[in-house]
């Protein structure tokens, strides 16, 4: 009797080479399906973010229909206490940002409602907004975005000094709308009289930007060749913001902010130009379209579609020191000479410069 049951537990259980060989194999086809696991869970992030932009498209087209124009890419800041008494001519900082003004339109009315309109919106007394994080702005392919984040020390003085006790909470986000082609500031008060060079008008020909009013009937190069918005990684500053320059270091990517760096890019320089310029280049890692979804970026069209386009797209070629198109120069007056034929990447930021897109994207 003792005998069969040694036997039978003998032929019944694995021996250690055996035990061995089926967890190599159990580990070999867990190696095989990470990569579809990480696939398919990429794929849902790039999903959700697409239904992102089309929300903030959405948002975007209900603002005109309700105020006959696009929103402002920036505003004057007209708070009396930073802005003067002849604004908007002698503000010489910038406010709200297009996230801001279309939060009635994606169903943040308890968020934009929040605000005191009539000081600015980096007011102390704003406060409440500033760390409201809101999910519709994050990329979930972006860790950076979509939670408070701290500024660095006196990174808003003078127009806003730290709150006390600590430096500013600003949530952060993942989406900014597009300026155009060149990074231009064609603010009043650095001209004076409230006369802004035409030359630098001109070159502020995206749909959002300090141009104002701008209707969908100014978009004629049509609505679905020209970009609105893209997505702008947050994560992706972190490493040319820890590099110390000359002057204040800042933490780009205020969803409350409208300025480049926050809610503002161009096609100035590359997709993705964190990968593909020097770290000290920071105008061309701030101020350009880029995600973490590989091989290119999600962009909102004009007409509220969004397509993904290729980090490869054609466009000018660039200096990968700078970032900056080859052979083109800053004019003392602000504006950009010397630039180069544009490519389709240029062609598509802007809303009424007339170009032949004749391949796809």
């Amino acid at each position: 009797m003792n005998t069969s049951r040694r036997i039978l537990n003998s032929a019944g259980a694995f021996t250690l080479i055996e035990l061995l060989l089926v967890l190599s194999i159990i580990g070999l086809l867990m190696a095989l399906m990470m990569p579809a696991v990480q696939n398919a869970r990429e794929a849902a992030r790039r999903t959700q973010c697409r239904n992102h932009l089309k929300q903030i498209g959405l948002g975007i087209h209900h603002y005109a229909e309700v105020h006959g124009c696009l929103p402002m890419g920036r505003v004057p800041i007209h708070d009396p206490r930073f802005a003067g008494p002849n604004q908007p001519c002698n503000a010489i900082y910038n406010d709200q940002s297009v996230l801001v003004a279309i939060l009635p339109y994606v169903e943040q009315d308890q968020v934009y409602n929040a605000v005191n309109h009539s000081l600015s919106i980096f007011a102390l007394e704003n406060t409440t907004m500033h760390r409201q994080s809101i999910e519709l702005y994050a990329c979930p392919s972006d860790p950076g975005a979509g939670r408070p984040t701290a500024l660095f020390p006196g990174q808003l003085t003078p127009m806003a000094p730290d709150p006390p006790g600590a430096p500013w909470q600003m949530a952060m986000t993942s989406y900014s709308a597009c300026f155009g082609t060149f990074p231009v500031r064609a603010i009043p008060a650095f001209f004076g009289n409230c006369v802004v060079p035409p030359k630098l008008i001109a070159q502020c020909d995206g749909a959002f930007n300090d141009v104002h009013p701008i209707t969908f009937a100014s978009v004629t190069d049509g609505l679905s060749t020209t970009i609105f918005a893209s997505e702008k990684a947050v994560v992706t500053f972190a490493e040319a913001e820890a590099v110390p320059i000359a002057g204040t270091p800042e933490r780009n990517g205020k969803y409350v902010s409208g300025d480049f760096g926050d809610t503002l890019w161009t096609t100035c320089y590359p997709i993705n130009a964190y990968k593909r310029v020097a770290l000290g280049a920071t105008n061309a890692r701030f101020y350009s379209a880029s995600s973490l979804h590989p091989g290119g970026v999600n962009v909102l069209m004009g007409d509220g579609s969004v397509r993904f386009i290729d980090e490869n797209i054609d466009s000018w070629a660039f200096d990968p020191l700078t970032g900056q198109p080859l052979g083109a120069t800053r004019n003392a007056g602000g504006w950009w000479d010397n630039v180069p034929s544009p490519g389709v990447w240029q062609a598509l930021g802007t809303r009424s410069g007339g170009e032949t897109i004749d391949q796809q994207f």
